[in-house]
């Protein structure tokens, strides 16, 4: 009799840890067909969480660049709104460039381009100033300074020369800045007792499109002797800083064009990854729903057995 008794003894005991097991089995089938998450902690399954941690780091940082993307092509947007403005302003500068070579206007004419250049200038130094938010695109990485402003000096470029780069990838930048200097050039003058520009012989600092229109200004500021070699020589000017405003917007637009690439590469990217991170995470209702089923109706068989194990040992005692 002791022997059978030893031997209940054990059956009921391997029969309570498989009913353990199983139990254990069925909650946690129960608690990823509720929560629709299989990986809830890494102790459960240390590969996967690991993989879940890294693939939502990935679309965190993925989030990011897009934001960054966003932030510059929006600035780039801007950029080019200005450069069209600027190449409006040179359109017009020229115009009068000519009205006035041709030799047909007189003095009320000339001082009437005067005044319609000194609002030109003072649009496109408007125009060097613009802000994106809070600060300056054009003074490159100076950003809260303002790039150019007139003094004794004449109108000098204040930026630097730094870029300033968007990150859109783990190692990854874009310079998304134009330099002043580049774009508008400056000039270098001065203003006699008569109030008249006066250039530096030799001048070496004025260029690019404001060298060309204070060019302008001093060819015809005196309006019974036009300064025709300058005159020619502020044509010539105008015509390159149109050109080179031209060559800006096509640099933009080449940079905006591979933003748009990036974002697409960046979206593909985002949803491989989420769907990653979803079939290590998430619970296969179908599959769950099944095993549950299945598990359910191993641990009513095991509760019956261990009813009946019960049974035959409290008869042992009898």
């Amino acid at each position: 009799m002791a022997i059978s008794r030893v031997s209940t003894y054990q059956s009921t005991q391997a029969l309570s840890k498989q009913l353990n097991a199983t139990q254990a089995k069925f909650n946690k089938l129960t608690q990823q067909i509720s929560s629709g998450v299989k990986v809830s902690s890494t102790a459960e399954n240390p590969v996967a969480a690991r993989g879940i941690i890294k693939a939502k780091k990935e679309l965190e940082n993925i989030e990011e660049y897009k934001k960054n993307i966003e932030l510059a092509d929006n600035e780039l947007s801007e950029v080019d709104d200005t450069l069209v403005s600027v190449g409006s302003q040179l359109t017009r500068a020229k115009d009068l460039a000519m009205q006035v070579a041709n030799g047909t206007v007189g003095a009320e004419e000339i001082k009437a381009y005067q005044s319609e250049l000194n609002s030109i200038i003072d649009n496109v130094k408007s125009l060097a100033n613009t802000k994106y938010g809070d600060q300056y695109i054009f003074a490159g990485t100076r950003t809260e300074t303002v790039p150019y402003e007139e003094n004794a000096a004449g109108l000098m470029y204040n930026g630097d020369y730094g870029n300033r780069y968007a990150i859109i990838g783990e190692e990854t930048t874009e310079p998304i800045n134009m330099l002043g200097i580049d774009v508008f050039g400056q000039a270098s003058f001065t203003i006699d007792e008569n109030g008249k520009i006066v250039f530096p012989d030799p001048d070496t600092d004025s260029k690019g499109i404001f060298g060309a229109l204070y060019q302008l200004k001093a060819a015809i500021q005196d309006v019974e002797n036009i300064d025709t070699s300058q005159l020619e020589t502020a044509m010539k000017g105008i015509d390159d800083g149109f050109n080179t405003s031209v060559t800006a917007r096509t640099k933009v637009g080449a940079i905006s064009n591979g933003f748009d690439d990036i974002q697409s590469a960046l979206d593909n990217d985002s949803l491989n990854i989420t769907e990653l991170c979803s079939n290590l995470q998430d619970t296969d209702l179908p599959s769950a729903i099944s095993d549950w089923y299945s598990v359910y109706q191993s641990m009513q068989a095991s509760y019956s057995m261990m009813s009946q194990t019960m049974n035959v040992s409290l008869l042992n005692y009898i």
